[in-house]
């Protein structure tokens, strides 16, 4: 069952779904790297990317954002 994702009116950002995995694997080894292990989806292309750390995250989203910068300045030329 997918949900309808609803934003603000004219939004042109990326818009992403976040998952981050359970903790319960990961408590005995808790730091804060370990916390951040998930999935994130690009909700506009419903591309899928998993990441182990917060330095992957902020990586996808920068490539993905820029991607679409680089659609919005397209469409408008």
């Amino acid at each position: 069952m997918k949900k309808v994702k609803t934003l603000r009116a004219g939004n042109k950002g990326l818009t992403v779904a976040l998952n981050l995995f359970p903790m319960e694997k990961y408590l005995e080894e808790f730091n804060v790297e370990s916390a951040m292990k998930g999935q994130v989806i690009n909700v506009g292309t419903d591309e899928k990317k998993i990441f182990n750390n917060s330095v992957q995250l902020i990586s996808i989203l920068g490539k993905w954002n820029a991607d679409k910068f680089r659609e919005l300045k397209a469409t408008k030329s």
